[in-house]
């Protein structure tokens, strides 16, 4: 290992959780509008971030940013074992990013607890004049595509200038790009079978208890 410095990266829909939490929260109050989008988006007739971005202001129409923090604290949930990699990464002085796409809206109210104990990189909400507006500053610059809007790749090459990181994520397009210039993939599917197809050394992600075991082994302990 030629980094002293781990740092693990993680991602949230569909990974630290196990559900996608924005699709859950959509669904839940514009479960038709949501619909309309996602095909758009799933035929790549709109972006990812116009997809996003309409979608949530839709659901913000009727209601608060309250309601929809109480409702995704209440239906998305960790997946188990993840309590006990913060124990080991904070034993260990390993850095831990949760790095998603997604809205911080939904991701804080999920994470509160661990929250001192990580870092969180993703999408804010602010509201002027009863305007909503979306800001991708924790990972944004000119070179960046603005069809995402939080760019995964600007972090990775942040950070990988200093730190040996391990990327546990499941999707094919912003995961794919950012795990591949990571030194370490632990991937779900579809994410896992994509980096098979392209060459890419990758494990196959189990558990945050195998994950656990997997960096034991790197550190050699």
């Amino acid at each position: 290992m030629m980094r002293e410095n781990i740092s693990l990266i993680i991602d949230f829909d569909d990974t630290l959780v196990d559900v996608n939490a924005a699709k859950v929260i959509l669904e839940n109050y514009e479960k038709e509008f949501y619909s309309e989008k996602s095909n758009l988006y799933k035929k790549k007739q709109i972006n990812f971030r116009q997809y996003q971005e309409e979608s949530f202001i839709k659901v913000l129409e009727k209601n608060s940013i309250e309601s929809l923090q109480l409702y995704s604290k209440n239906n998305v949930k960790i997946r188990n074992g993840f309590d006990r990699l913060i124990k080991y990464t904070c034993l260990n002085n390993i850095n831990v990013t949760i790095l998603s796409s997604g809205l911080k809206l939904y991701i804080e109210p999920v994470i509160k607890n661990y929250m001192s104990k990580i870092n969180l990189i993703a999408t804010d909400i602010l509201t002027e004049d009863n305007i909503i507006k979306f800001s991708y500053n924790d990972a944004f610059d000119k070179d960046c595509s603005p069809k995402w809007g939080i760019c995964k790749c600007k972090i990775v090459e942040s950070m990988k200038k200093t730190n040996y990181l391990i990327y546990v994520g499941d999707g094919v397009t912003t995961d794919f790009s950012a795990s591949s210039k990571c030194d370490t993939i632990y991937a779900l599917e579809p994410l896992y079978s994509k980096c098979l197809s392209e060459n890419i050394e990758v494990q196959k992600f189990i558990s945050f208890d195998n994950l656990i075991k997997g960096i034991m082994k790197l550190k050699g302990q």
